[in-house]
């Protein structure tokens, strides 16, 4: 008798299962060992249903990895031009920890070399921010924008290899904690020191 294909009742729920699974596979067995059949059967779905949802593994993975950058942008986007720094930097470091096996498969990507073009929604969403500080007048005017991305990058890395390392802890008050340390790194190293603020002394050297 002919298995009668699984009934998708709600499309977005199933391709939402299918990417929770393939996270949870790749952070288990690694991305060698990813497969449509296998993220079809974590997510109690049929292979049949996986492909009409994915066109191959890659696609997949690709999507997988997409999760996290997407919910970065969605997460800018949602505060006004000029909301708090540390508001923003709070909202998405949540997003991080919350979601710890998404952020590795994507920094692992990018860390390859194989994303974070200019292209990709993290970089753009990372630039935009700068474009943005730099414009209201608050930052530097020399600020080097593509390196300065790229250091902010680094900021999300470690906000995973933290995420790691504090398993267990309360993720709101984590997140508290890192985001206030970060604003004030920002503050205090991009922004323009105010009128009459002496400037930063500068140790020297001793000869050896």
């Amino acid at each position: 008798m002919k298995t009668k294909r699984k009934r998708i009742r709600n499309p977005a729920e199933t391709r939402a299962r299918l990417l929770q699974a393939t996270i949870e596979l790749v952070s288990e067995k690694g991305a060698a060992a990813l497969s449509l059949k296998e993220a079809a059967h974590r997510a109690n779905l049929s292979r049949a249903v996986a492909y009409l949802h994915f066109e191959d593994r890659d696609q997949l993975l690709n999507e997988a990895k997409a999760f996290i950058s997407e919910g970065l942008q969605a997460g800018v986007e949602r505060f006004e031009r000029g909301a708090p720094l540390q508001e923003r930097i709070l909202y998405n470091t949540k997003l991080i920890l919350n979601h710890p096996e998404a952020s590795k498969l994507m920094i692992t990507a990018a860390m390859a070399g194989t994303d974070l073009d200019r292209e990709h929604p993290l970089h753009k969403l990372l630039m935009g921010l700068l474009k943005e500080l730099r414009d209201s007048g608050n930052a530097r005017k020399d600020v080097d924008l593509e390196i300065l991305t790229y250091i902010l990058f680094g900021a999300i890395a470690s906000t995973v290899m933290l995420g790691a390392q504090r398993t267990g802890d309360n993720v709101d008050r984590l997140a508290e904690r890192f985001a206030n340390e970060w604003t004030r790194v920002l503050e205090g190293g991009i922004f323009r020191k105010a009128p009459g603020a002496a400037a930063p002394r500068m140790t020297k050297r001793r000869r050896e």
